[in-house]
């Protein structure tokens, strides 16, 4: 429990205390905001909430995942409606869309917390905290950060890396401690592909079809796959390494047979260019928005 100690003194420094008021967790079933969870649950366990925005944004295998790791902690989740649909901001999708993202998803925080402590006379503190890690600090794509400071948040896993995070979470013996990272399905769409509900569903839709066909090939929980939506109703689908040759077979049998997993999406409107295939390259599109802006 080494690494646990100082995470629990900066929680317990930052947090409420029982009686006081609520400490809510921006939670996503991820790795970094589940070490969060489980760190505001051990420090405050009369008090801790962990509340995730629900939206077409979010995947469902991810908000599966994310019910079953909050059970594993003990911490209460509450399923939040965030409204950025329908802000035309986020979704234009120019290059800022996770700030306009961050900002709904804390507004609904806020408006969570004033339910958690009504009926205490509206004297009560609220502390928000997120799982940004200090390799995400590095990234200046990030702008949901931006949001965060805006809000408040404290963010408790800031001077850890990602590896760090991971080795904590297995001292917390979380069961998604190695699971491959999920970004929300808006990170799918390369800058300028509007983020609307129908870019988002098939997505999701063409995920879930990879995912199937790779089963037998171990893709699972911990393995790394994105299909990227490119502009022009294109598609580019990433996986890690060991599944590059894989899929390429499924997808040209598939496409000589007729039928089966090119079909499937085609059908989901990716018409644009072949259904393309390329190893995995984490945050492959906020590179791209990295480029654009130093041009």
């Amino acid at each position: 429990m080494a690494r646990l100690a100082p995470l629990l003194r900066r929680v317990r420094s930052a947090g409420v205390p029982a009686g006081q008021g609520v400490n809510v967790v921006a939670f996503s079933g991820g790795v970094d905001s589940s070490l969060v969870a489980a760190l505001v649950q051990e420090a405050f366990p009369a008090n801790a909430l962990a509340c995730i925005g629900v939206s077409p944004a979010l995947a469902r295998r991810q908000l599966i995942r994310a019910r079953e790791v909050a059970r594993h902690i003990g911490i209460r989740l509450e399923e939040v409606r965030t409204g950025e649909g329908g802000d035309q901001q986020y979704v234009a999708n120019a290059g800022d869309a996770c700030y306009h993202c961050k900002t709904h998803l804390y507004s609904s925080l806020a408006a969570v917390r004033e339910h958690a402590i009504a009926g205490t006379g509206g004297d009560a503190e609220v502390r928000l905290f997120n799982g940004t890690n200090g390799d995400d600090l590095k990234d200046p794509t990030r702008l949901g950060l931006v949001a965060a400071s805006e809000w408040s948040v404290a963010s408790p896993l800031d001077a850890l890396t990602k590896d760090e995070v991971r080795a904590a979470a297995q001292e917390f013996d979380l069961p998604n401690s190695f699971d491959a990272a999920s970004p929300c399905l808006r990170s799918r769409l390369a800058i300028g592909v509007e983020a609307t509900e129908r870019h988002l569903a098939r997505t999701e839709a063409a995920e879930q079809a990879v995912a199937a066909e790779l089963a037998g090939a171990g893709c699972n929980e911990r393995t790394n796959m994105r299909v990227r939506t490119l502009p022009g109703d294109a598609v580019m689908i990433e996986v890690d390494n060991h599944l590059v040759d894989a899929l390429d077979a499924v997808l040209a049998r598939s496409r000589a047979e007729g039928e089966g997993l090119f079909w499937t999406i085609r059908r989901l409107g990716f018409l644009g260019s072949d259904v393309g295939v390329r190893a995995f390259k984490s945050g492959s599109v906020s590179k791209k928005l990295q480029k654009a802006q130093r041009a």
